[in-house]
């Protein structure tokens, strides 16, 4: 499966920013924020709209609909994935409005969830995928 030789890079790549996001929250939250932690917040939307979501739409178009035909654990597993896609969906579209209206209150508001459900989403790709896509 083409999708299978480019997701963790995707996944390591996602983290990677969200450690760099979590330190421009941090300083944000601290009062040690620059005109350039607005435009990191940017690109980081910029990457949820050009890079993240696209790859949401690949897995739930894809790879999900091979999962789900491993059986009912597979389904099972696809429906929890599917669950937090449409929470992070919620999550980005909040998070892009904040940073366009450069509302530092509502980035940190929405901050650490966004970085906990997108993390542990990735995490249980990571662990999981793999053994229903042998």
């Amino acid at each position: 499966m083409d999708w299978m030789k480019t997701y963790h890079e995707d996944h390591k790549s996602v983290l990677i920013l969200l450690a760099k996001f979590t330190g421009n929250v941090m300083d944000l939250k601290a009062g040690l924020s620059t005109p350039n932690t607005f435009v990191e917040f940017r690109e980081f939307a910029d990457i949820i709209n050009n890079v993240i979501i696209p790859h949401f739409k690949n897995e739930e178009t894809n790879v999900y609909r091979e999962v789900s035909k491993t059986g009912p654990a597979g389904a099972d597993f696809v429906a929890k994935m599917l669950r937090e896609h449409e929470e992070l969906y919620t999550l980005f579209d909040t998070y892009v409005t904040a940073v366009e209206a450069q509302d530092s209150a509502a980035i940190i508001e929405i901050s650490s969830r966004l970085d906990h459900i997108l993390r542990h989403h990735i995490m249980k790709e990571e662990d999981h995928l793999p053994s229903f896509l042998k």
